[in-house]
């Protein structure tokens, strides 16, 4: 497992738990975060590699949004 996907998968968890009860809530709060880093978060697979310049566009963007992770 990587540090990228390990990293997409807690923060997937967070806004699940944050938008539990509200689905349309949670999809907007992904394609928020799909929209300002360039990529889905539940797309990326325990395989794919360490990209370091998503991961800091992705922690940059949870930050913003108050998701600690």
């Amino acid at each position: 497992m990587t540090r990228l996907y390990d990293l997409c998968k807690r923060i997937s968890q967070e806004l699940e738990r944050t938008h539990s009860g509200d689905p349309v809530g949670l999809i907007r709060a992904k394609g928020q975060i799909a929209t300002r880093t360039g990529f889905l978060v539940g797309m990326v697979g325990p395989g794919d590699h360490d990209d370091p310049d998503k991961m800091h566009r992705l922690l940059s963007v949870a930050g913003e949004l108050g998701i600690h992770v």
